[in-house]
């Protein structure tokens, strides 16, 4: 027989909701269909934890305590460490090179990888920093931001041509960022250096939020139609993979 300990279940419960917006009792009571007497006790119980608060308008919310907590947790995951594996596996899968990378002040920066087998391979490696506008990576971060962050993003940005491929017109980024956020990973063909491909899907964090970018990179030449796809179709599976050791979940 499973055990389960209710009381610690209903707590959670009135934990996870209020974690979505403050609520009174009355509101928090009709929310989780009990009534104000449980409620009343389970509430008295997580103000002196410090796990909650009340405000003056009488909502509860969660205290800068419980956010805390949240940010202690949050080190134990290690997304260069937790990641390796599947950077290892995927490298030895798809033959060509894996990167992690993260997004700062609008530009990508690289965290790890794993290379290609191959005699010949890319150039880009931790520490690196490119134009977000030209890689798969960059161009998967931008499809995430939000309509304010990505317009102050284009009002700041020169679209420079790297390659003639690189998309210099700001219509035809917007269009490929609706069609990376359409079908959920990116791809750059050459545009930010010649013979140079890439895809990359995001990887997020427990709250949903793209966190950095998966993203396998290879010599042009190697990567025809056929074996693009099924890399594209691993790299989105081990980036779900990485995201659920961040706690996530779809």
């Amino acid at each position: 027989m499973q055990y389960q300990n209710k009381s610690l279940g209903k707590a959670f419960d009135i934990i996870e909701s209020l974690c979505k917006e403050p609520q009174t009792a009355t509101e928090l009571a009709r929310a989780l269909g009990l009534n104000q007497t449980t409620l009343h006790r389970f509430l008295v119980t997580l103000l002196e934890s410090g796990i909650i608060e009340k405000l003056p308008t009488n909502k509860y919310r969660m205290s800068y305590k419980f956010i805390d907590l949240g940010k202690m947790a949050e080190n134990h995951y290690d997304l260069v460490g937790d990641s390796r594996p599947f950077l290892e596996a995927l490298a030895k899968t798809s033959g060509e090179s894996v990167l992690i990378s993260t997004f700062h002040n609008f530009s990508v920066s690289y965290l790890s990888k794993v290379e290609s087998s191959q005699t010949v391979r890319i150039v880009l490696g931790p520490g690196d920093r490119v134009p977000s506008y030209t890689v798969a990576s960059g161009k998967l971060f931008l499809a995430h931001l939000n309509e304010s962050l990505l317009e102050t993003y284009l009002s700041s940005v020169q679209l420079e041509k790297k390659t003639n491929y690189t998309i210099t017109e700001k219509q035809a980024l917007l269009d490929e960022l609706a069609s990376i956020r359409e079908h959920g990973y990116a791809i750059d063909n050459q545009e930010y250096l010649i013979g140079l491909k890439g895809m990359a899907a995001p990887i997020y964090d427990s709250t949903g939020t793209v966190v950095a970018a998966l993203s396998v990179a290879g010599v042009e030449i190697r990567l025809d139609p056929e074996k693009t796809q099924m890399i594209i179709d691993q790299l989105v599976n081990y980036a779900r993979k990485i995201s659920y050791t961040l706690g996530w979940s779809d």
